[in-house]
């Protein structure tokens, strides 16, 4: 599906020796979204004969020109607010479509965002999120649960924007004074666990709250990808490293106390390894360098950069601290190694990755996360971090990269309903 929108165009500068290295991912996509773009569109619709896409997503996508892979998915996105206009409409069509399909019922819905925030940018998130809705042709209520009673709170761009105070009555949750929706739309990734009041419902709940990352492992997301972009490249006769990231999840480790360090260190060189390995294949003269993550949670947080595991035995204790909690002061006892991926991408001079969004499987907009004050080797998803929206140009005449991000994006949403699903989780 080609995405529509008008998106920001990447400055990939000549400057930057990444340009020239062999191979050129984004080249070889494009020639597959020309020349099979029926057979690229039959295999998805195989591949989802029995399983059901989530109502939305977004990839966060690093591209180096010689791979472009995703290294984030969430199931409980933010950031609607950044979408362009071209992209807001396709998105609304994708959530007509889908809700039409999944629940045809359905005229109400409530938005459950996360609870008690004050983040003004967040809650343009929600603001954004009940304008769709409400285009698609619902009734929308957004709301926290926690809250004793409904409030107003202030947005970044949107002024006050109302949100009910939520109750549950037997087997529904009500908003406000009573009102009853058909259906809850969840934006509350649930770090610390799955709320009672949303378990047992009658009403549909989108998406299950289950896929929180309470419980959720990346690890396990991307071994789920690498089977589902293996099967594509197979496919379509194409490298599956161009297309992912290696990793390797590590057992527990204990950042405060240093337990279990020694394992994971030897797992960062077996993975350097084994990129190194792919870099001399290629004639790529880059140096590897890994990630660690927390294996489950987002926001950046929990987040390290090593060139070797001896690196990573010499953190000082600052840097362990950040490494020994996550999102909601959760302590992180499980990491994962993941290939580290050099940004090609840049807007206005400095380092960019590309966001996808995504809805019902299908993509529908992509912007850039920019941050000045990290190089093209770092996380970019800290402190300093900016947004562009998708119709903020550079005016360097280049061809748009969204249609081939948005065939990445599918793939990384296909491996979480695979991931999901096929766990047999009660979702």
């Amino acid at each position: 599906m080609t995405l529509n929108a008008d998106p920001i165009t990447v400055d990939a500068s000549p400057a930057n020796p990444m340009v020239a290295v062999p191979p050129k991912v984004t080249e070889i996509l494009f020639s597959l979204l020309k020349n099979q773009s029926e057979a690229i569109e039959g295999w998805f619709i195989s591949q989802y004969e029995n399983t059901k896409p989530f109502l939305y997503g977004s990839v966060d996508i690093r591209h180096s020109g010689w791979k472009m892979t995703p290294v984030d998915t969430n199931l409980f996105p933010a950031g609607f607010n950044l979408l362009s206009e071209p992209q807001r409409e396709a998105a609304i069509r994708e959530i007509k479509t889908y809700l039409t399909n999944t629940v045809p019922a359905a005229r109400s819905v409530l938005i459950i965002g996360e609870d008690h925030t004050r983040n003004r940018y967040y809650l343009d998130n929600l603001h954004a999120l009940s304008v769709l809705f409400e285009s698609a042709g619902y009734a929308v209520t957004i709301g926290m649960l926690g809250l004793l009673e409904n409030q107003s709170l202030e947005t970044a761009s949107f002024g006050l924007m109302d949100v009910a105070a939520l109750q549950r009555v037997g087997d529904v949750v009500q908003a406000g004074e009573g009102r009853q929706p058909d259906v809850i739309i969840v934006n509350n990734d649930f770090s610390s666990g799955a709320p009672e009041e949303l378990c047992g419902l009658t009403q549909a709940v989108l998406p299950p709250p289950g896929m929180g990352w309470y419980r959720r492992r990346k690890s396990r997301h991307f071994s789920s990808y690498a089977e589902v972009s293996g099967k594509f490249a197979a496919q379509f006769k194409i490298d599956p490293w161009l297309l992912s990231a290696r990793f390797e999840r590590c057992g527990a480790v204990d950042f405060k106390t240093r337990d279990g360090l020694e394992d994971v260190a030897q797992r960062v060189d077996r993975v350097l390894a084994a990129i190194q390995q792919k870099y001399d294949e290629y004639a790529i003269d880059e140096t590897p360098y890994v990630f660690i993550k927390a294996d489950s949670g987002t926001y950046g947080m929990g987040i390290m950069t090593v060139r070797s595991g001896a690196e990573l035995l010499e953190i000082n204790k600052k840097s362990r601290h950040k490494m020994n909690a996550i999102k909601e002061g959760v302590k992180n006892t499980e990491v994962m190694i993941q290939e580290g991926v050099p940004t090609i991408d840049h807007v206005n001079g400095n380092p960019a990755e590309p966001l996808v969004y995504l809805i019902g499987g299908n993509p529908v907009g992509c912007t850039y996360r920019v941050n000045e004050a990290r190089d093209v080797y770092g996380n970019l998803n800290a402190a300093g971090m900016t947004f562009r929206h998708g119709n903020a140009h550079e005016e360097s005449g280049r061809p748009s990269l969204c249609p081939v991000q948005g065939l990445v994006g599918r793939l990384a949403l296909l491996a979480a309903t695979r991931e999901c699903y096929e766990i047999n989780w009660d979702i």
